[in-house]
């Protein structure tokens, strides 16, 4: 067999060839690439600001910032307020997503009362924020953070290659809104300048409150990871400045800072289960379906198939007493039993005229018989009839003179007795 010639083999064409295909692909990518439309909200993640979270959006730089600083750092994950003012703690609680109940929000302003502190950052509308009369004006309110020329001093230049937050690369918050009136005496910690149409106003403020001190931020970007970052727009110097002015105005220097991570959602109250426990045991309308849940179970119980099906109780009819003397009668009679009904009714007689006499009872019938006939000579034809009878059996036309004859002996016994 001949050899193929070259011009005979088979030749690729010449797109699918990697030197043509590879070079489309990439350009493709690249394509693709620039033109898809990309979401840039400059955040994202979780929105809580909770020491628990190492996002943009979280405040485990600020938890860690004051750690190294010297202050004894913890999370109070499972109680949603202090148990009682120990007069060296600052309680942290940073924007809850969870409300403060107006319980919770009285045990915190005990405590403060009571020698501690409270580093309270606002955001939705809550009882503790009620309490103190404060909240931030959402419209209307806000500007630029005032930066001291020394609180940025020796920050790096910003890089130039990310986004900025805001246009003109300066951190823009809210303004604190007394809805009490400003407390006297109070502290300025932090202002905001005008700018974008904003008058500007309070960041962050403190005040005494009984033998404690509260401090009050407006805006929770205070605090965020991605902005104590920042070094040059400043809000670390601040914050840690609101921490020293809360350590100090005591007896001794508060120097426990606990983070309320409870109200962030790591308390026991998220859970699915303990809800539904709670609602089934503790609300009305809980418990009342609670029970009829309980009810159907026990019907499905009651109504469903068993493993071992029940066992019918054995029950024997039994004849009634007079159908019995009835039947006996009828059964006597066929079988023609004078002895066995001569034997029964000398042992009714004996039963009715020796009452009490338990060794009398135990003579054979034939000494009761003897004994009758010497108390009573008179009986001794009767007591003659009933021996034969009980030895052979009789006519059925004697029967009623057998009848009479016990029934003579009977009066005769009987007479004899109670005389």
């Amino acid at each position: 067999m001949s050899e193929s010639s070259p011009a005979s083999l088979p030749r690729n064409e010449w797109w699918t060839r990697p030197r043509v295909v590879l070079p489309v692909v990439g350009a493709l990518v690249v394509l693709v690439a620039l033109l898809t439309p990309q979401v840039n909200g400059g955040r994202t993640g979780d929105k809580r600001l909770s020491t628990h979270l190492t996002g943009s959006q979280g405040a485990r730089l600020f938890y860690e910032t004051a750690a190294r600083l010297g202050w004894q750092v913890e999370r109070r994950d499972d109680s949603p307020m202090p148990v009682r003012a120990t007069g060296s703690t600052i309680h942290a609680v940073l924007a809850p997503p969870i409300a403060v109940t107006p319980e919770e929000a009285h045990g915190y302003l005990e405590a403060v009362r009571g020698g501690d502190a409270l580093l309270l950052v606002l955001d939705d509308r809550n009882a503790l924020a009620d309490s103190l009369g404060v909240a931030h004006s959402v419209s209307g309110g806000g500007g630029r953070l005032a930066i001291p020329a020394a609180d940025t001093a020796g920050c790096p230049p910003p890089p130039r290659f990310v986004p900025q937050m805001w246009e003109d690369g300066q951190t823009l918050l809210w303004s604190l809104r007394w809805t009490k009136g400003a407390p006297p005496g109070r502290t300025v910690l932090a202002t905001t300048r005008a700018g974008f149409g904003l008058p500007g106003g309070e960041a962050a403020a403190g005040f005494t409150l009984g033998r404690g001190r509260v401090v009050v931020m407006s805006d929770p970007d205070f605090l965020r990871n991605d902005i104590i970052r920042r070094c040059d727009w400043g809000t670390d110097v601040q914050a840690i400045r609101a921490l020293e002015w809360l350590r100090g105005g005591g007896p001794a220097p508060r120097t426990s800072l606990v983070f309320d991570e409870y109200h962030q959602g790591y308390g026991h109250r998220a859970s699915m289960t303990g809800t539904t426990r709670r609602f089934l045991v503790e609300h009305p309308v809980g418990r009342a379906l609670l029970q009829v849940a309980l009810a159907a179970l026990v019907l499905l119980l009651a109504i469903g198939p068993r493993a071992l099906p029940p066992v019918d109780v054995l029950r024997i009819e039994r004849r009634d007493p007079l159908e019995q003397i009835d039947a006996l009668a009828h059964a006597y009679e066929q079988v023609r039993a004078t002895r066995t009904l001569t034997a029964r009714l000398v042992h009714g007689l004996r039963s009715r005229v020796e009452r009490g006499w338990s060794a009398a009872r135990a003579r054979p019938d034939d000494d009761f018989l003897a004994d009758v006939e010497r108390q009573v000579p008179a009986l001794a034809a009767d007591v003659a009839l009933v021996r034969r009878a009980l030895v052979e059996n009789v006519p059925e036309r004697s029967l009623p003179e057998l009848g009479a004859a016990l029934q003579r002996i009977e009066h005769s016994l009987s007479t004899s007795t109670h005389a």
